[in-house]
């Protein structure tokens, strides 16, 4: 008995069975990741975790997944140090402290994807990295997790270090 062999076209995938599946989605397709500028963009108006989730997704984008887990560590750590001091000190300096910390984002996440962007770039001359306004929705996401971080910050140092009225 013969089996039946169906004709495998190029860019189709195949599945445990030698029949075609068909050519893969677009949606399944990489995306490209974002300069590194826009990482300190996001960073500056968005907050820390915004801009490191830009370096995350771009750093897994072009296949660096370790860097990404390190980045991400980082930006919770800064996160976390910013949102105590910010309790601690005065509002009147907490206006200074908090644009600098932005601006310090700002020149700190770019250089945390240059050079494997630079690589990938050169790698791919054809494919335009992602636009910088689609970064604009995980900025959103930052400022959300910022504002998470910083409650359940001020929740534990006012747990650590009562007051008494």
């Amino acid at each position: 008995m013969k089996t039946a062999q169906f004709p495998v076209a190029e860019n189709t995938q195949t599945s445990v069975g030698s029949y075609t599946v068909g050519p893969p989605l677009p949606s399944g397709a990489t995306k490209p990741p974002w300069r590194p500028n826009i990482a300190g963009r996001i960073a500056f108006f968005f907050g820390p975790l915004a801009g490191a989730l830009i370096v995350i997704t771009s750093l897994r984008r072009m296949g660096h997944s370790q860097g990404a887990r390190k980045v991400m560590l980082l930006a919770v750590v800064a996160t976390i140090v910013e949102s105590a001091l910010l309790l601690y000190i005065p509002d009147a300096f907490g206006r200074i402290v908090g644009f600098a910390a932005e601006v310090l984002f700002y020149l700190f996440f770019p250089p945390l994807m240059t050079k494997e962007f630079n690589d990938w770039q050169a790698a791919h001359p054809e494919i335009a990295s992602a636009s910088g306004w689609r970064a604009i929705g995980l900025g959103i996401i930052g400022i959300a997790l910022f504002i998470v971080i910083f409650i359940v910050v001020t929740i534990a140092v006012s747990m650590a270090f009562p007051t008494h009225t």
